[in-house]
């Protein structure tokens, strides 16, 4: 018994575990980062598992169940009742003022209220859908931007790393020179000194290193703890837009302004909703009466819902809707304006940290990096004392980790500005999945 129990608790978890697979998309299916990193697998596990998206994309459907709501008729309302005379008895066959009544009523709004109901919805659900687009553009920016600073951690890690050997083999130099009477203690004492101090940046490297672990999988929706492997090198791609054509993609399709848009249009929407409230509803109902002793009778009505009060109601209800247009033509406007100093702040990032990068890693690095060969060398025959070395040496090291620091600035900031102007990853790698 025990036996069968164990493989039926066996066969269980493995059916679990099929179902939970095969409900994953792509990302999820492939959720060991331990050995390497690259960003389009990050991005696909993060859709699939972020739950800032998962929470957007059930508000969005959501409000698409809406708008057939709010296009349906009121639910009609069904009544019965007893007439009876006296309390002794029922009367019901004996008396003629004994009867059961049946009846049905039926809410018709005025022409065109439930439509424009629908309309708003509709736009409101539009809106939602803009929204969580924006909320997945959001997400993948701020991963991207994470993905940036752990390859930049990850990478200073390894230039420290580096550099501390070249700098062990520049101190055991200095210490060999000085017990053979051709250096000075100072050089041995200055080498320790920049050993320390690299000591104290590889420390701060590897926090920056686990910072970044931490909020990579908090976007991706893993333990902080969760280990990530190699990140794979960041792509210098150029920066292939202006600021006037990243300005006309963010106007013609920014998830953020197109939400505006239709808040705007949901607003005008209500407001003709609120204007036709002006008008009145109608309610017709159906009656019959069983009087047994007595032909049966029956009775059709039809009421009118006058907007009797339309002074201290109607009229302030077309009030509000007016300043809900107002206010959704000044949000449009701002989230406009927004958008357009985002672009123009991270345009300029983009294109100074693009010009540092060119600097550093064409003219600069190569400078420095034969300096310290050429100082190395003199070293080893005497003709440079040890602190020209020890600069030379530290320029290298500066320079290296600068170069990443602004390949780093410049990912991030090409990922702002294609978040603002609301251009996807898949339009940039050739798909045109959403």
């Amino acid at each position: 018994m025990r036996e069968r129990i164990t493989l039926a608790t066996f066969a269980g978890a493995i059916c679990i575990w099929a179902l939970s697979s095969a409900a994953d998309d792509g990302g999820s299916q492939n959720a060991d980062f331990t050995n390497t990193v690259d960003l389009a697998r990050l991005r696909a596990y993060a859709r699939a598992n972020n739950p800032e998206i998962r929470a957007m994309e059930q508000r969005w459907r959501a409000a698409q169940a809406r708008p057939s709501q709010e296009g349906t008729l009121p639910d009609p309302m069904f009544n019965a009742a007893y007439h009876n005379e006296g309390f002794d008895r029922f009367r019901q066959g004996s008396s003629d003022f004994a009867w059961l009544r049946f009846g049905a009523e039926q809410e018709i709004p005025f022409p065109g209220k439930l439509s424009l109901k629908a309309t708003a919805a509709a736009r409101e659900a539009d809106r939602e859908e803009a929204l969580y687009r924006a909320t997945v553009l959001s997400v993948l920016a701020r991963l991207r931007l994470a993905y940036d600073e752990y390859f930049l951690a990850h990478r200073s890690l390894e230039i420290l790393r580096q550099n501390k050997n070249l700098l062990d083999a520049l101190a055991r130099a200095a210490e060999a020179r000085y017990e053979t009477g051709q250096g000075l203690q100072q050089d041995v004492a200055r080498a320790q000194v920049e050993l320390s101090i690299l000591d104290g940046r590889l420390t701060t490297a590897e926090q920056a290193r686990q910072s970044a672990v931490a909020t990579v999988n908090a976007i991706l929706n893993r333990p902080p703890q969760a280990p990530l492997g190699v990140p794979a090198p960041i792509e210098k791609r150029p920066l292939a837009y202006t600021l006037e054509q990243l300005s006309d993609l963010a106007t013609a399709q920014a998830p953020p302004l197109q939400a505006a848009a239709f808040e705007v249009a949901r607003a005008e929407a209500n407001l003709d909703l609120a204007k036709r409230q002006y008008y009145p509803d109608f309610v017709v109902r159906a009656d019959y009466m069983n009087k047994a002793a007595l032909m049966p009778e029956w009775e059709v009505g039809l009421g009118v819902r006058l907007p009797l009060y339309f002074a201290r109601k109607q009229a302030y209800g077309v009030r509000e809707a007016a300043a809900g247009v107002q206010e959704a033509l000044a949000n449009r406007q701002r989230t406009s304006q927004e958008i357009l100093a985002l672009l123009k702040d991270w345009y300029a990032r983009a294109t100074s940290a693009e010009r540092l990068v060119a600097l550093y890693g064409a003219v600069i690095g190569p400078q420095a990096e034969v300096a310290l060969e050429s100082a190395l060398a003199a070293y080893q025959v005497g003709k440079v004392d040890f602190l020209t070395v020890l600069n030379n040496f530290t320029v290298v090291n500066e320079y290296r980790i600068r170069y990443v620091e602004e390949l780093a600035n410049f990912d991030k900031a090409l990922a702002m500005l294609e978040q603002a102007a609301g251009i996807w990853p898949e339009d940039l790698e050739g798909g045109h999945t959403r």
